[in-house]
């Protein structure tokens, strides 16, 4: 399912006819979510209550991705934005002065006042991470919010938002239980993951790996040989099965680091910034989790096809699951 919808497509609901004149039915508030993953959370709860538009669109590099001409339509229109927050959108300055007083602007991370891990690597270590939906228990702090927004925005459809928030966060329980036990094949001594953005710290902290990256943020300038160094020394040290790459980068970083190396495979895409197409393995969050969880436990054990073909058909079910 596709979450994109240009803001020249905000439907007007009729005209509706009272006792003593006309009025005008109230119509659905039109909400804003920064990027694709979120787009998937927001449309969970808010469903058909809302009408959405997601800026930075599936496929998208969140950190560094530019608003267009659409998006600022969008926003001068918006009732209500979410965005991350902890400095994950780097545009998000463009946001708030496009927006100024005229609708609320929610960070999700924050507001979720779930606790946060620092960032690993980089030029900005120790602050806040702000991939916390790499957890699925953070993500289930964050549609509490945006159902509590959602209802304070729009109370005729609160109760609405939130028994779809609480028929969600059910499923994040199940998806929890479920990534864990994918992943507890994977013996102690292999639990290293490798990536080329640091952006797993929640993964990690979760279901127990050690994980580090060539940078801590995309914020930063990325790939330079200081960093390559250090994580090809890391890599040379614990000798992980595989290293991985993500879908919004490209692998030109994590391969050159097996050019001169005994380095084991260089697996991927996982998904962490963004969705995939509607076709692709990660077209909702669901997917997403299922299918980083059967790559990294494929590539890690050294499996065979196998086990990309059951991510893919995981990946499926997860998108039958969120429509």
């Amino acid at each position: 399912m596709r979450f994109i919808r240009r803001a020249c497509t905000w439907l007007a609901l009729p005209l509706a006819a009272m006792v003593g004149g006309v009025s005008v039915a109230a119509a659905n508030p039109k909400v804003v979510a920064s990027f694709s993953i979120l787009g998937d959370l927001v449309n969970q709860v808010g469903g058909n209550d809302i009408e959405l538009v997601v800026l930075a669109p599936a496929g998208a590099e969140v950190h560094d991705w530019e608003l267009t001409p659409d998006s600022f339509i969008a926003l001068e229109d918006a009732d209500l934005i979410f965005y991350n927050g902890y400095q994950l959108e780097q545009w998000m300055r463009q946001v708030h002065a496009t927006v100024g007083n005229r609708a609320p602007l929610v960070a999700l991370a924050e507001a979720s006042e779930y606790s946060t891990q620092p960032i690993i690597t980089g030029e900005h270590t120790g602050e806040p991470d702000p991939h916390l939906w790499m957890d699925p228990r953070a993500v289930a702090a964050y549609l509490q919010v945006i159902a509590d927004h959602l209802a304070e925005l729009h109370p005729p459809a609160a109760d609405s938002f939130q028994a779809r928030a609480s028929a969600a966060k059910e499923k994040l329980a199940a998806l929890h239980e479920e990534v864990d036990n994918i992943l507890a094949q994977i013996p102690e001594e292999q639990r290293v993951l490798i990536t080329t953005e640091a952006a797993f710290v929640y993964f990690a902290e979760a279901y127990g790996f050690r994980h580090d990256g060539i940078w801590g943020s995309n914020a930063e300038t990325a790939g330079s040989p200081p960093q390559a160094k250090r994580i090809a020394d890391l890599i040379e040290a614990l000798q992980p099965a595989a290293i991985f790459w993500e879908s919004t980068l490209s692998d030109r970083d994590i391969q050159r680091l097996t050019t001169d190396k005994a380095i084991p495979a260089v697996a991927g895409p996982l998904y962490v910034d963004s969705l995939s197409e509607a076709d692709g393995d990660a077209s909702n969050y669901v997917a997403l989790m299922r299918h980083n969880a059967n790559l990294i436990r494929s590539a890690l054990m050294q499996e065979e096809e196998t086990g990309q073909e059951n991510a893919d058909s995981q990946g499926r079910e997860g998108s039958a699951d969120s429509e």
